[in-house]
């Protein structure tokens, strides 16, 4: 259903750019502005599609939607409100949304069913999760072992995943990797078998060097097998937007895989 609501979405749109195109009716379809106008749909999707009420991501899609609606508007000459104007009095619109978060919500169970799978509570798993909210994340700056499945749930911010410098203990680990914004690098070190199942909704995505970059769900699945080995790494990435990179590379000199 959701596929079919964006596929009639982009076919509108195609048409209505066409026409504005051909000289039939100015419609003030900006690049930026249309892009900002999917994007806060997108937020609002997203959240709706988890089956919860959010007062970040409510307010977060209707002003990043808000400021691609009046851009369009204001390109076609039907209000005077531009972009900046609503960029520039909405976002602390954000701010006081976030104090109702705080005041009136559970952060946790928000981000928990915002970024699982199922909406159940990550902390229920068997396994390792990691959740972060806000700011970067960075799993294996140390040298670590690798010996259970691991999960990592992360908002806005960067994220880094090394298993270069893990021990990797005999067996197959299965990764899980679910990002909203920001950028992300995987590293994964040569000598065990791999297999890689990576998406990224706007931005770019590279794994072990073959790359694609747009809007509209850019997916890559690579597989990786070495003879002599029983170890395993199965990684499933999910992102919204930024730019995910997944390497294989040779592990850190000291660590044994």
């Amino acid at each position: 259903m959701k596929k079919r609501l964006w596929g009639l979405i982009f076919i509108v749109l195609g048409v209505l750019v066409l026409l504005q195109v051909l000289g039939v009716y100015d419609l003030g379809l900006a690049f930026w502005p249309t892009v900002l106008l999917l994007l806060g749909f997108a937020i609002l999707s997203e959240s709706i599609s988890f089956g919860i009420i959010s007062w970040i991501t409510l307010g977060l899609g209707l002003w990043v939607g808000a400021i691609g609606l009046f851009g369009i508007l204001s390109n076609a000459g039907v209000t005077g409100i531009s972009m900046g104007d609503v960029a520039r009095f909405g976002w602390p619109l954000i701010l006081v949304a976030i104090g109702f978060s705080i005041l009136f919500g559970d952060r946790n169970l928000f981000f928990r069913k915002l970024f699982s799978r199922t909406g159940q509570d990550e902390s229920e798993k068997e396994g390792y999760s990691h959740l972060r909210h806000i700011g970067d994340l960075y799993h294996g700056r140390a040298p670590w072992t690798l010996d259970q499945d691991l999960e990592f749930f992360h908002g806005i911010g960067d994220v880094v995943i090394d298993f270069t410098t893990a021990n990797i203990l005999p067996g197959t680990h299965r990764v899980y990797l679910k990002a909203g914004i920001g950028d992300v690098t995987i590293r994964v070190p040569d000598g065990v078998n791999v297999e890689v199942d990576a998406s990224v909704g706007l931005g770019e995505l590279d794994v072990f060097g073959e790359g694609k970059s747009g809007i509209g769900g850019l997916s890559i699945k690579k597989t990786i097998n070495v003879e002599d080995t029983a170890a395993a790494i199965l990684i499933e990435a999910r992102m919204g937007i930024g730019d995910m990179k997944v390497l294989y590379m040779p592990a850190v000199p000291g660590v044994s895989n």
